[in-house]
């Protein structure tokens, strides 16, 4: 009987034995497996490209005003915010989502969108497109099949840009603003419309954040300079924030980044400097920012979380080599997840929720009240045009005759 027992406890032991072996095989290899497991199949060249977007309806929008706000021509001169999403796009069918996709909509609706555009709604009415954005994939390994699905999602946010200043924007100000992916597009956007003296002048300032900026494309690709101070407008806010202790983060987004270069390329961040302002202090400096200064950051339930709480004094940050040195902050739901592929996902909360709302709304007064004194008030549109189905003619004996009489 003993002799039973040992050999079931044997084999007990080598069964549990084997299920830690797997888990740790598991947990090892989980990145390969998960990277494996999100790359589209196929060459970009061969994939099938969902649907353009048709920007005239509000279905292409993931945030658009419910009313229309006032025209330049009013004041105060109002400024609007043009907001480019981060990928929320993670399940590898092709190198483009189509804006239909139910878990990608879903995940940006309820996750992404209120962490990362609800802080400026308190900056001006928010516009967001839904475009085909580029698989998470195309992030992680920049080349040739990635180059062409950056193409297209940026053809979306051009072609929704163009669509929204043409119909939407009633000469406002502008701030615009790309978070990941978005920050990438953004990036070319300054490069492709931003450059004419009319919208320069319009341009309250841009945030590229969690994207890779590089300090070249300012001056030669980008006009604007990089923001100085908390209040400074017509200048670029650029920052990366990763945890200080987590190498392997620090260094992917050092080298690995996509980057749009001045001669509308796509590259890689490796050895090139990259613009870093620190959201705590509004500066570009390597100082430290104390957990003091931190307003807080944010973690919103969903699309109608529009006042979350607000968790204050959680982090410290530096930029330190052309990213945001942050420590690990000390609430849990200001943490990065662990799970699967947790790494690459776009984070699900936001650790300067309040810095950015703070400073969006004061950057945003500061220009309405900069154009008001210096921009050339529009002139107010002209009615619409009125149709006279009889209108009459006046001879010169008197007589009115109806248009088309004899």
């Amino acid at each position: 009987m003993s002799k039973v027992l040992k050999i079931g406890r044997a084999h007990v032991m080598a069964a549990v034995g084997v299920v830690i072996g797997l888990l740790v095989l598991v947990l090892a290899f989980q990145d390969v497996w998960f990277r494996m497991a999100i790359r589209p199949p196929g060459q970009f060249v061969t994939s099938h490209t969902p649907p353009a977007p048709d920007y005239s309806k509000r279905t292409s929008w993931a945030l658009f005003p419910a009313t229309q706000p006032p025209g330049a021509w009013e004041t105060p001169w109002g400024v609007d915010v043009f907001f480019i999403h981060s990928v929320s796009a993670y399940d590898g069918d092709a190198w483009n989502e189509a804006i239909d996709n139910p878990d990608s909509r879903k995940r940006l609706d309820n996750h992404i969108l209120p962490n990362e555009a609800a802080p400026f709604l308190k900056a001006g009415p928010v516009y967001a497109p839904r475009y085909r954005q580029a698989a998470l994939e195309a992030e992680l390994q920049v080349g040739a099949d990635s180059d062409g699905a950056f193409e297209i999602a940026y053809d979306d946010v051009l072609s929704a840009f163009d669509a929204y200043l043409k119909d939407d924007n009633r000469g406002r100000g502008i701030l615009l603003v790309g978070v990941g992916q978005g920050g990438l597009y953004a990036t070319r956007l300054l490069k492709d419309r931003f450059q004419s003296e009319d919208l320069k002048m319009r341009l309250a300032a841009a945030y590229i954040i969690d994207a890779a900026l590089p300090a070249e494309m300012i001056g030669r690709g980008i006009s604007q300079p990089v923001c100085q101070t908390h209040d400074q407008i017509h200048c670029v806010v650029a920052w990366k924030a990763v945890i200080a202790d987590d190498a392997s983060a620090r260094r992917r987004f050092l080298t690995k980044s996509p980057v749009w270069t001045a001669d509308d390329k796509i590259a890689t961040s490796r050895n090139r400097p990259l613009v870093c302002v620190n959201p705590l202090t509004w500066t570009t400096g390597s100082t430290l920012a104390p957990r003091a200064a931190h307003r807080g950051g944010a973690k919103a339930m969903g699309p109608a979380d529009l006042d979350p709480a607000i968790i204050p004094n959680a982090l410290t940050a530096r930029c330190a080599g052309g990213a945001l040195n942050i420590d690990r902050p000390s609430s849990p739901a200001l943490q990065p997840s662990s799970g699967w592929g947790a790494a690459y996902k776009t984070p699900e909360y936001n650790p300067f929720y309040a810095d950015i709302a703070f400073n969006a709304s004061e950057r945003a007064r500061v220009a309405s009240a900069w154009l008001d004194q210096h921009g050339p008030k529009p002139a107010l549109p002209l009615p619409p045009a009125q149709v006279l189905d009889d209108a009459p003619i006046h001879r010169p004996d008197g007589v009115s005759d109806p248009l088309g009489g004899n």
